[in-house]
């Protein structure tokens, strides 16, 4: 028995000194986490066994000072689609992403802006064949071969911060179906203006981030164009330049420019 009681003995939080689960909690570098201390901590975070004890105190030092500046967040702008969008507040330098209305329940990690290192543009395919049954009942290929594709949409903000490198905005809520329609079209739009308009809070002024904001607003409502060169004619403002935007489209592999 004595043997059985040590490896069920429940183990100690080393932050509140509450008893862990069964399975002994969270470990750390040093200690563990029982689950109530660890669900407090930012869900950005990097593996936990890189940190101390002293490590997770000052963390959630700096949770409890981000929920309450969460309180006090001052929207100006959002951007994006369905799915996480850019909270910013222009006037501080600083933003959150958020994929709920009620973040301020949810405390998001805010970063300024001097925090950015880049935002990059990145588009998932996903391509599976559509096959046909036989006259024998099997699964055979079209001739030529015919498949149908899915997409995600993310842009992946890169930050200096002690406690995470980085935060990702997924656009679209739900996989979308084909390169054809307006859901692909809505994404594309709204990851390229996240993406640019991260880059110009990196390093440029409140009016440039201001007018490229309102830009990507009218690009976005205006009707959709057919997809070829003439598509790329108004976009000689973005900083990365058309080249780059056109070499991660999906749909470069479907369409001639």
């Amino acid at each position: 028995m004595g043997f059985l009681d040590g490896i069920f003995e429940r183990k100690v939080c080393d932050i509140c000194g509450q008893k862990c689960g069964i399975l002994g909690g969270t470990k750390l570098k040093d200690g563990r986490l029982d689950k109530s201390c660890t669900e407090k901590l930012s869900p950005l975070i990097g593996y936990l066994k890189n940190y101390t004890v002293e490590d997770i105190k000052e963390h959630l030092a700096y949770r409890e000072e981000n929920m309450e500046q969460i309180r006090n967040f001052n929207v100006t702008h959002m951007l994006g689609g369905d799915g996480s969008k850019l909270y910013i507040d222009i006037d501080n330098r600083r933003f959150f992403v958020s994929g709920t209305d009620s973040w301020r329940s949810m405390n998001p990690d805010i970063i300024s802006f001097d925090q950015i290192v880049e935002g990059d543009l990145n588009i998932v395919e996903d391509k599976r064949e559509i096959k046909k049954k036989d006259e024998e009942g099997k699964e055979v290929s079209y001739n030529p071969k015919r498949y149908e594709y899915k997409y995600n949409f993310n842009v992946k903000i890169t930050v200096n911060s002690k406690w995470f490198n980085s935060v990702n905005v997924k656009v679209n809520r739900s996989t979308i179906d084909g390169f054809d329609g307006d859901a692909y079209e809505d994404a594309y739009l709204y990851s390229e203006a996240i993406c640019e308009v991260v880059n110009l809070m990196k390093d440029g002024s409140n009016e440039e981030i201001v007018e490229a904001i309102e830009y990507f607003k009218n690009r976005i409502a205006a009707p959709r164009r057919s997809y070829d060169v003439t598509y790329y004619a108004d976009t000689k403002a973005l900083r990365k330049g058309i080249e780059y935007y056109k070499q991660r489209d999906p749909r470069k592999a479907h369409y001639k420019f």
